[in-house]
């Protein structure tokens, strides 16, 4: 089959064979840093890591939504000259915004992580941050351009080119200079990521002037609403953004405390951390690299077809997604979940049992869930009732993980059993308020019942695959091979016993939801 640049099957292609290329770089990355920053040492990043996560939120999340979702309508609307517009009014919001993050972190940032990370090492690398940040700031912006207009291989390219170079980078600097001192690996790999950012911002402007800069001469004047347009998207966007991550950042930010009172020392909390965030978390979240690729092209579809008033293909692009959605993530995590002990093993040197990474398992299906019903309500318009769900969620993992994470019986267990629960709410209301707002009927085979039917399968069948390749060849590595191969077969001859054609029905752009063949797939 021949892929249209302009179909979504085409840029949802796209988008995966990047991100399955950057989830197999970025593992092999947190490969060598646990390697060379160790599990306190990771810690102590992810605690930096936490503040960059709610100054780029604030930053960055409402203008790059913005941005996907009015360059789409422009493009729908043929005002392709609006897009340079729409940049310049993006690019001043994002300045403003980012000075004054900048004005705060600068002269405070021995404050910040002494009494707000808890964590004196963690200073060193806030002012670089900003450096790393700033630079984010202009890629993200285009490269939310050219989602939204369909140019996505510039994106994937960006990304992958970006990977690299930050892999190289960090690897190099902890290599020379990261022996001994935790809080200069935190510092080093924030200054890693600063220099893989100077290639993505410097390679996207090229593109940039070359495909949308070129769009009319002089000056483009900004539509009427354009400026009001933007900011009604950015400003509830981001600060529902950077409330929704100052709550999920302060439960990694507690954690170590909570898990000091549950028994363990600094170091063992901050080495528990460290695993869950470097090495567990990234281990069984390697299926949003697909799962985010649908993601990605979402929004701007379902805003494009809104703006030319088709209704069916929203809801058919809405049905199809929720969908995919199960479709992928919960068999692939059922598959990862039995080999992941092994795979901790091999990759990371880490002994982590099973029921710890089921849980994982089961927080990253709900997330994935979530991820995808937030996108659909950004898609149709609905994007402060995502961002109120999503705070909601955060506040109560946070409170869970309070709670429970400091229960000598529980520890790190409770910060898990937190991660499982919060995501599940928060997909049913987002998904309650995706029907109230398309009038689109559930098929509950079809969105639960095939996923979750495949998924529970392709989990107790990989088990015996592992155990007994294992037992054949005596060798991890032989018997992961063998097992996730195994586990492929599998799936695609459950797919095909259901009478599910997954390339077809993905590819099947206008399927009428309610009459797509048996069990409503064909």
């Amino acid at each position: 089959m021949r892929l249209d640049k302009r179909t979504f099957l085409y840029s949802a292609a796209v988008l995966a064979c990047s991100n399955i290329g950057l989830q197999v770089l970025g593992f092999l990355y947190r490969i060598a840093l646990s390697r060379l920053a160790g599990a306190e040492g990771l810690g102590v990043y992810r605690l930096v890591f936490s503040v960059y996560i709610v100054i780029n939120s604030f930053c960055l999340s409402g203008v790059t939504m913005a941005c996907s979702r009015l360059g789409a309508a422009k493009l729908a609307q043929g005002k392709p000259e609006q897009l340079r517009a729409l940049m310049r009014i993006a690019t001043g919001v994002f300045l403003c915004i980012f000075t004054l993050c900048a004005a705060v972190i600068v002269p405070f940032h021995d404050y910040i992580a002494h009494n707000l990370l808890g964590d004196d090492r963690t200073a060193a690398a806030l002012p670089i941050m900003l450096i790393c940040l700033f630079l984010t700031g202009f890629e993200n912006i285009i490269k939310a351009l050219f989602l939204g207009t369909g140019r996505v291989q510039y994106a994937a390219a960006s990304e992958t080119g970006e990977q690299v170079i930050r892999m190289l980078a960090v690897v190099a600097l902890l290599a020379a200079f990261g022996k001994g001192d935790y809080g200069r690996i935190a510092a080093l790999i924030m200054l890693g990521m600063a220099l893989s950012e100077c290639f993505s911002a410097g390679f996207l402007g090229v593109l940039y002037r070359k495909h949308i800069a070129c769009h009319g001469r002089g000056k483009v004047k900004a539509d009427a609403g354009l400026l009001s347009g933007t900011l009604d998207i950015a400003v509830p966007l981001s600060l529902a953004a950077v409330a929704s991550n100052i709550v999920s950042s302060a439960s990694a930010v507690i954690l170590p405390a909570r898990l000091v009172c549950a028994g363990l020392t600094r170091s063992g909390a901050l080495s528990a951390l460290g695993v869950v965030s470097g090495m567990a978390g990234p281990l069984i979240t390697l299926p949003v690299a697909l799962v985010g690729a649908v993601s990605a092209v979402l929004v701007p579809s379902i805003t494009a077809a809104q703006a030319r008033g088709d209704l069916r293909r929203v809801c058919a692009l809405t049905d199809k997604t929720l969908a995919v959605t199960g479709l992928i993530g919960i068999p692939a995590t059922a598959a990862i979940v039995p080999l992941s002990p092994a795979l901790a093993r091999i990759f990371f040197g880490q002994a982590i049992p099973l029921p710890y990474m089921a849980l994982l398992g089961l927080s990253a299906v709900f997330s994935y869930y979530q991820m995808m019903t937030a996108s659909l309500l950004n898609g149709i318009g609905e994007q402060r009732r995502a961002v109120v769900a999503a705070v909601c969620g955060e506040v109560l993992q946070l409170g869970l993980t309070w709670y429970l994470a400091a229960k000598p019986g529980l520890q790190i267990y409770g910060y898990l059993i937190s991660m499982v629960v919060s995501p599940l709410p928060v997909s049913i209301a987002n998904l309650w308020g995706i029907l109230r707002k398309t009038g689109l009927r559930v098929r509950l085979f079809h969105t639960f019942g095939a996923p979750v039917l495949c998924g529970a399968t392709v989990f107790l069948w990989v088990r015996v695959f592992y155990g007994y390749f294992l037992g054949v060849f005596g060798s991890q590595w032989s018997a992961v091979l063998l097992a996730a191969g195994g586990a492929l077969a599998l799936y695609l001859g459950l797919l095909h016993l259901l009478g599910i054609r997954i390339m077809s029905y993905i590819s099947s752009r206008m399927a009428q939801p309610g009459r797509l063949g048996l069990f409503g797939f064909l």
